[in-house]
């Protein structure tokens, strides 16, 4: 993608439940492509659906506790996880609800990244550069996604 950033106000898009039923998100970017973009409400302790041949990125805005194949691993708030969609993935709250920006990419077709920035970074890095912008006040997340061969 080139031009400036694209901003996306998650609030805009309606909320639908999971494909698993265990919470709600807003889907913002569905691109043809091969990847998908949204944003998840985390309410409780939940288990991810499984999205066999997805590479997914998630970042969630609280920290949590990811289990991933057994293995558990502590998130900070901000920091992205790239996990296979076939994996079986489980998140606890540990400090209580919020919301994670998940990326979701058809594998061999593209690749991608999040990063959580505050409004000031924002700014200081350039907002017009090109890419898509999640905007969720105190954060905003860059989104950058590519064919495999933009890595």
């Amino acid at each position: 993608m080139t031009g400036p950033s694209r901003v996306l106000k998650p609030e805009v898009f309606p909320a639908v439940a999971w494909r698993n039923g265990a919470g709600l998100t807003r889907e913002l970017v569905d691109d043809p492509s091969g990847w998908r973009l949204s944003v998840a409400e985390l309410e409780s302790d939940a288990v991810f659906s499984a999205f066999p041949g997805l590479d997914r990125i998630f970042l969630p805005l609280v920290d949590v506790v990811l289990e991933i194949d057994t293995v558990r691993r502590p998130v900070a708030r901000g920091t992205a996880v790239a996990f296979p969609g076939e994996a079986k993935v489980a998140v606890e709250l540990v400090a209580g609800p919020g919301r994670a920006v998940n990326l979701m990419m058809a594998r061999g077709r593209c690749s991608g990244r999040l990063v959580a920035r505050s409004p000031g970074e924002w700014e200081q890095c350039g907002p017009d550069r090109p890419g898509w912008v999640v905007d969720l006040g105190e954060v905003l997340v860059e989104v950058q996604v590519g064919s495999d061969e933009w890595r």
